[in-house]
């Protein structure tokens, strides 16, 4: 778990911010007192402190992470578009549940970009809870 200690001056881009996971990484980093931009094609990106990006290349030109929060069927493209353009020393964050296209995908990045693969276990929560 990332600490909560001085990161403002960490960027993070998270693509597909107006979706479920999207949404909760996008507070998540914004309570970790990270600068936040979020862009999704599809979803209104919401949230006070998130900047609203409008191009998927320009959210990702000058940040230190990007984190894809995309259908997985998407992330293989939105990869190859994304990946040559990002900044030297970047961290691209995939947290897709199927690996295989994304490791292909992942295999062909530019060797000055530091890729990332979570496999999140996401239960929802029980009637109980």
């Amino acid at each position: 778990m990332v600490s909560n200690t001085n990161h403002m001056d960490k960027k993070i881009t998270i693509v597909g911010a107006g979706g479920k996971m999207g949404r909760w990484f996008t507070n998540y980093f914004s309570a970790m007192d990270f600068e936040v931009t979020g862009f999704d094609s599809e979803n209104e990106v919401k949230g006070k402190s998130v900047i609203k990006a409008d191009s998927l290349i320009g959210s990702i030109l000058n940040v230190d992470y990007v984190m894809l929060c995309t259908p997985t069927k998407r992330m293989p493209e939105i990869i190859r578009l994304i990946a040559k353009e990002m900044k030297r020393g970047s961290y691209l964050i995939e947290i897709s549940s199927q690996k295989s296209k994304i490791y292909t995908a992942l295999s062909k990045v530019p060797s000055k970009i530091n890729p990332i693969c979570i496999c999140l276990l996401y239960t929802s929560p029980s009637p109980r809870d």
